[in-house]
């Protein structure tokens, strides 16, 4: 195979193996059989598993042994863990056992939340081996460059309202220390662009960080990025929430930059509601100035503004109600951890 050909086995690998570590109860078996079908459709994938493979597990006996809140110990050596995970997934198959052998993974009562944490600690494992065999070969075809270097790391939007530029540019540059170089609007919009087609560019990233504020709630350009990549498949995935606290303003070097007002709680049900009303009020306010111009043709452009604004308002109650679902952590503890989970999160993922 040339270096195209493995680039594109690649991709599809890594579309196939995000499809399986994101899969949603009810679907998690035929997720796995399409996982496990590309990979046996793979010659190259599977030279690499037969390759690690030097006996037959017995999991049978194993998961007859496994007690309901127990948890598999995966072997240290890594073509034996690549065999292990590979014929346990294949025993899961063949028994239709996703459940019963995930559960214990995760602490809550919902069997999405063992699904999850055992594709989090177990399947990725045997994803991220092959991603490096792939990475191995690539790097002894192609001569590491720069350019090839680069080329390997995700691609990461970072999406933030421009009164909160301090925090952005905090964000930034420690991403920029760790090696990762952010697509930002002052670098990737150049003079007379349509800031709506780069902001549509979003799709095209593996991954959003969104710094939430009170001033990103309440624009209209930033809650537009919002529902871009909302309206993918995968948006969960992609985004990286940082939740503005009141201890963040400490993090910044000038006090001059420091503003009034910016934290937002996502978490308090009376405050969700005051951005749902914001929007609200934001959609009445600007239909009743544009009804105010006699000629219709003067309309068209404030008319899709509207849209825009009614697009917002329709979407935003639910978008509040998911992320102040998840597990999201604020900029002081991400610092201090080195962006731990924003780099863990990327590794699990696997876009």
């Amino acid at each position: 195979m040339d270096i195209k050909q493995i680039n594109k086995l690649s991709r599809d690998f890594r579309t196939n193996s995000s499809r399986l570590l994101s899969t949603k109860f009810g679907s998690e078996q035929t997720d796995l059989s399409r996982f496990l079908l590309f990979i046996e459709n793979s010659p190259l994938i599977m030279k690499f598993i037969n390759e690690c493979t030097v006996e037959t597990i017995n999991f049978e006996e194993i998961i007859g042994q496994k007690g309901w809140n127990d948890k598999l110990v995966l072997p240290l050596d890594t073509k034996e863990e690549v065999s292990y995970i590979y014929q346990l997934l294949k025993y899961i198959e063949a028994n239709q056992s996703f459940i019963h052998v995930s559960m214990g993974y995760g602490d809550g009562k919902k069997y999405q939340e063992h699904i999850d944490a055992f594709n989090h600690q177990v399947t990725i494992q045997l994803v991220n081996h092959i991603r490096e065999y792939f990475e191995d070969i690539i790097v002894g075809i192609e001569p590491v460059t720069p350019e090839v270097v680069e080329e390997m790391k995700p691609k990461i939007f970072i999406s933030y309202c421009w009164a909160d530029a301090a925090f952005a540019d905090l964000i930034d540059n420690d991403f920029k220390a760790m090696g990762y170089t952010l697509t930002r609007d002052i670098r990737g919009l150049k003079f007379k662009d349509s800031i709506k087609e780069f902001m549509e560019s979003i799709g095209k990233h593996d991954f959003v960080i969104s710094i939430i504020s009170d001033n990103y709630l309440k624009s209209v350009n930033c809650m537009y990025e919002i529902s871009e990549v909302m309206r993918l498949r995968e948006y969960k995935e992609k985004m990286l929430l940082v939740i503005l606290k009141d201890t963040d303003i400490d993090l910044l070097p000038s006090q001059s930059e420091k503003q009034t007002q910016f934290a937002v709680n996502i978490y308090s049900l009376l405050e969700r509601v005051k951005y749902i009303n914001y929007w609200a009020e934001e959609y009445k306010r600007n239909e009743d100035i544009i009804n105010t111009i006699d000629d219709d043709l003067h309309k068209i452009q404030p008319l899709q503004e509207l849209k825009r604004i009614r697009s917002i308002s329709d979407n935003v109650s639910d978008f509040l109600s998911a992320i102040s679902d998840w597990n999201n952590t604020d900029l002081n503890k991400l610092k201090k951890s080195n962006y731990a989970a924003f780099i863990e999160e990327m590794n699990s993922t696997v876009k």
